[in-house]
């Protein structure tokens, strides 16, 4: 199995565990899993999970977060594919009082909530593409803005394949 962050190639070795985090497992194919995620975890770069549904995304990003050295910070999931279209954004970044009708008070957003931690974006492959880019915006904007937490480095993002593409921010 091979990991292949941007133009590089790197060999990932089998783990000689039999379980990383809540993922248990002793066969090759998940050794292969877990040799990735040890390598990928003390890092800060945001990781794509693909795998159809109930193959453990959830899992796999909960034990990256684990092991990471963010592990003391907030873990924070939003199923992207259970929000509705138009709520999206104000579930992401958040809203201040009266930005729209039902906005009696400011609320935070999920990339606020999840600053010092890991946010998992569960189905991102479930958005429309007009509003994938907008949920990736932390990473792929230079400039900082009002509700971009200020520590925030880690994201992880489920998807069934093969329906997304993922940003990486530099």
């Amino acid at each position: 199995m091979t990991f292949s962050p941007l133009e590089e190639r790197i060999d990932i070795l089998q783990s000689s565990a039999d379980r990383f985090g809540e993922l248990i497992g002793s066969s090759s194919p998940l050794r292969e899993v877990y040799g990735m995620l040890e390598r990928i975890a003390p890092t800060d770069v945001t990781v794509l999970l693909e795998g159809e549904t109930g193959t453990g995304k959830e899992l796999a990003a909960r034990a990256v977060h684990s092991h990471s050295r963010r592990s003391g910070g907030p873990f924070v999931v939003i199923d992207c594919g259970a929000v509705a279209p138009n709520l999206i954004e104000s579930e992401l970044f958040g809203h201040e009082k009266g930005a729209f009708t039902d906005a009696v008070k400011a609320r935070q957003g999920a990339f606020e909530l999840a600053d010092g931690g890991t946010i998992f974006l569960d189905e991102i492959g479930e958005l429309s593409l007009d509003l994938q880019p907008s949920s990736c915006a932390p990473w792929t904007s230079a400039r900082p803005s009002a509700w971009a937490p200020t520590n925030l480095s880690r994201s992880t993002s489920g998807s069934s394949p093969p329906r997304t593409r993922s940003w990486r921010r530099k």
